[in-house]
């Protein structure tokens, strides 16, 4: 007999309890310009699980950012945790708050065409292929 080989999944669209992630899963969120870093733009967020099974999170884009990551105000930010939102878990119902000064997103190469007042869209990606687009409002 021969020993069994672990095999990488390749499709996640099959994955039990994930196929609701955008249903049960929703995002509300706000973005200011980085006040001594031109190009850059922080997102801050609320995200609230109302399902009975834990989502993760697998990406984050958005057409106007280049490169999206996570960011902490006030902790050493490294490759790892500045790829925190591409494998980052929601338990079951579980609200969690991404604030001013803890962890949120930076937006990388963002544009000064964007003003006070629009609206950038930040898609969410969940693992088992469903993701949530969600406009947050550029602030002062």
């Amino acid at each position: 007999m021969m020993p069994a080989k672990a095999m990488a999944q390749t499709d996640d669209s099959t994955i039990p309890g994930q196929k609701n992630a955008n249903r049960d899963i929703t995002i509300e969120g706000w973005m200011r310009r980085a006040p001594h870093y031109p190009g850059l733009a922080a997102a801050y967020f609320t995200i609230v699980n109302k399902g009975h099974d834990a989502h993760l999170i697998s990406g984050v884009t958005s057409p106007d950012c280049q490169a999206i990551e996570a960011f902490h105000s006030e902790q050493e930010v490294t490759r790892h945790t500045a790829s925190l939102f591409s494998h980052f878990t929601i338990p079951a119902e579980m609200t969690m708050v991404f604030p001013v000064g803890g962890y949120h997103l930076i937006c990388r190469n963002f544009p000064d065409t964007i003003k006070t007042g629009d609206s950038v869209p930040l898609t969410f990606k969940f693992l088992g292929g469903t993701s949530s687009t969600v406009n947050f409002v550029l602030k002062d």
